[in-house]
C-alpha cells in the first residue's frame, strides 16, 4: 500500500509540473533575415538632416528599399508563416501527450445521516502516429477517492486508490503501410518549401531590379533635364547675338524669328523634362517607402562599359532553371503527380489492420486485473467508381505535368535567348549612339563656323543641327541606361541579384 501511495504521488506531481508548464525544454528556431550592404556610411545623417534634398548613390537606393520596402515586409511575415506551416507539418509523427486533473467533491445531507465523497483524478495520454502508417495510444488514469459516512450510530471512512492502464495498437499491413506512402504529404511541404524560399529571394529579386531600374529612370530624367537646360541657354545666347547682328543689319529678321520661336519650343520641352523629372522622383519614393519628405537626387552616374562578358548560354540556362519560380512549379507539379500515383494505387489495395490492446486495472481494495486482445481485420470497398478510376487519372495529371514542364522548358529556353540578345544589342547600341552623338557635335560646330564666314547656310539649318544633337545626347544616354537595364534584368532571371547586394 506505501509504495502505490509512494507512485501515485510522484506521477502526480510529474504529471502536474508538466500540466502547469508545457513549455518547459520547448525552443524555437528564428529564420535568419539577410544582412543588407550598406554604401554610404553617412546616409543616415542625410536623411535626419534639414536639406530638402537627398543625394542617393545607387546603393543607398537599394538599401532604403530593402529597409522600408512594405511589399518585402509582408513577403517576410508571409515566410515565417510559411515555416512555422512547414513545421506543423512535419510533427505529424510526433507524439501527443494530453494531462488531464480533476477534483470532485459531493455533499448529501439526509436528516443525521451525511455523506462526504471527495475525488481527486489524474489521468495522462500518449498518441503516437508512425510512419508506417501504425498509430499507438497510451493512457493512464489514477484515482483517490475519500469516502467518509456520518451518522447517530456510525462513522466510517474509506480511502480507495485505484489505476488504469489501457494500450493500444494498430497498424495497416496492405493499404497505408510503408514510411514512403505515409511521409508524402511531409514531402509535398518540403516541395513547398522550396518554392516559398524561392518566392522570397525573387520578391527580393524583384524588388532590387525595380529599385535599380527607376534610380536609372531618376538619372535619365534628370540629364535628360540638363541636356534640354543646356540647349535653351545656348539657344538664348544665339538670340542675343542675332539681336545685335539684326540690329546692324547684318542678318534678316526671319533668322532672328526663327531662333525665337525654336527657343519658345524649347520652353516647352524643357516644362515636359521637368514633369518627366518630378515623376520619376515619384516612382523612387514609392519603392523605397521613404519615411521622410526629400526631393531624392541620383548623384552616381553610370559609366559606359567598355566589353560584355557573359557566361555561356549553357551555364546561363542551367542559373536560370535553378531560380525560375515558374519552372520549379512545373518541377513541383510532376512530383505532386507522382505521388498523386502512389496514393491513387494504395487505395486500391486491401485493408488488412493488425490490432492489439492490452488493460492493466488496480486498486487498494480489490486484486489487480490483466487483459490482453489482439485482432486481424480484412476489407474492401467495391462499387466507388472514383476509387477505381484514381489511378488511371493520377497517370494522366503525370502525362499533363510532364508536358507543361516541357513547355516551360522551352519557354524558359526562350526568353532566355531574348535577354541574351537584348544586352547584346543595346550594348552594341551604346558605341553606335556614341558616334552619332560625336557626329553631330562637328556638324553643329561646323554649321556655325559655316554661317560665321558667310557660307550659304539659314538659321533654319542651324536650329535642326542643334536639335539633332539633342536627339543625339539623350540617344547615348539613353542606349547606356537600356543596356544597364537589360543587363540587370538578366541577372534577375539568372537568380544572381542577391549575390551582388546581400552579405548572406
Amino acid at each position: 500500500m506505501n509504495m502505490k501511495h509512494l507512485l501515485f504521488k510522484t506521477s502526480s506531481l510529474s504529471l502536474l509540473l508538466i500540466f502547469l508548464f508545457p513549455s518547459l525544454g520547448k525552443c524555437q528556431n528564428l529564420p535568419n533575415q539577410p544582412i543588407l550592404i550598406q554604401s554610404n556610411p553617412d546616409l543616415q545623417l542625410l536623411l535626419n538632416n534639414s536639406s530638402q534634398e537627398l543625394p542617393l548613390k545607387l546603393a543607398d537606393a537599394v538599401y532604403l528599399a530593402l529597409q522600408n520596402n512594405r511589399d518585402l515586409k509582408i513577403a517576410y511575415l508571409q515566410r515565417i508563416l510559411d515555416q512555422k506551416q512547414l513545421a506543423e507539418t512535419a510533427s505529424q509523427f510526433n507524439p501527443t501527450f494530453t494531462p488531464q486533473l480533476s477534483l470532485n467533491m459531493n455533499n448529501n445531507q439526509n436528516g443525521s445521516n451525511s455523506n462526504n465523497n471527495i475525488t481527486a483524478d489524474l489521468s495522462a495520454s500518449l498518441n503516437w502516429k508512425i510512419p508506417t502508417g501504425g498509430n499507438l495510444t497510451l493512457t493512464w488514469q489514477g484515482q483517490n477517492q475519500l469516502l467518509r459516512n456520518n451518522s447517530l450510530d456510525i462513522s466510517s471512512e474509506s480511502n480507495t486508490l485505484s489505476q488504469n492502464l489501457n494500450f493500444n495498437f494498430s497498424q495497416p499491413l496492405l493499404r497505408g503501410f510503408g514510411t514512403g506512402l505515409n511521409t508524402l504529404s511531409i514531402q509535398r511541404a518540403r516541395l513547398t518549401e522550396n518554392a516559398n524560399v524561392l518566392n522570397l529571394k525573387n520578391t527580393i529579386s524583384q524588388t532590387i531590379t525595380n529599385t535599380i531600374v527607376s534610380y536609372r529612370s531618376l538619372l535619365l530624367a534628370q540629364e535628360r533635364l540638363k541636356i534640354e537646360q543646356l540647349s535653351f541657354a545656348n539657344a538664348k545666347k544665339d538670340l542675343a547675338r542675332l539681336q545685335a547682328l539684326f540690329e546692324f543689319g547684318r542678318i534678316p529678321k526671319n533668322d532672328l524669328v526663327e531662333r525665337q520661336a525654336d527657343i519658345a519650343q524649347q520652353e516647352v520641352n524643357l516644362l515636359n523634362t521637368q514633369t518627366n523629372l518630378e515623376q520619376a522622383i515619384s516612382d523612387l519614393v514609392k519603392i523605397i517607402d521613404l519615411p521622410i519628405n526629400k526631393k531624392l537626387v541620383a548623384v552616381e552616374k553610370p559609366q559606359p562599359p567598355t566589353s560584355l562578358n557573359l557566361p555561356t548560354f549553357a551555364e546561363m540556362l542551367e542559373l536560370a532553371k535553378a531560380n525560375n519560380s515558374g519552372y520549379l512549379a512545373a518541377i513541383n507539379a510532376v512530383e505532386n503527380a507522382k505521388f498523386g500515383i502512389t496514393e491513387a494505387k494504395n487505395q486500391q489495395q486491401l485493408d488488412l489492420r493488425l490490432n492489439f490492446g492490452y488493460g492493466f486495472n488496480s486498486a487498494s481494495n480489490t486484486q489487480d486485473t490483466n487483459n490482453l486482445s489482439s485482432s486481424l481485420t480484412l476489407s474492401r470497398e467495391f462499387g466507388n467508381l472514383s476509387q477505381d478510376n484514381a489511378v488511371a487519372k493520377s497517370e494522366i495529371n503525370l502525362q499533363s505535368a510532364n508536358y507543361t514542364l516541357a513547355k516551360t522548358q522551352d519557354n524558359l529556353n526562350e526568353e532566355l535567348k531574348t535577354r541574351n540578345r537584348n544586352v547584346n544589342d543595346t550594348f552594341t547600341q551604346i558605341n553606335l549612339a556614341q558616334e552619332a552623338r560625336k557626329l553631330a557635335e562637328a556638324r553643329v560646330i561646323n554649321a556655325k563656323e559655316r554661317m560665321r564666314l558667310g557660307s550659304n547656310i539659314s538659321m533654319t539649318d542651324i536650329i535642326n543641327f542643334e536639335k539633332s544633337l539633342v536627339d543625339a545626347q539623350n540617344q547615348e544616354l539613353n542606349a547606356i541606361i537600356n543596356h544597364l537595364n537589360s543587363m540587370t534584368q538578366l541577372e534577375q532571371f539568372l537568380g544572381i541579384t542577391l549575390n551582388q547586394w546581400l552579405k548572406n
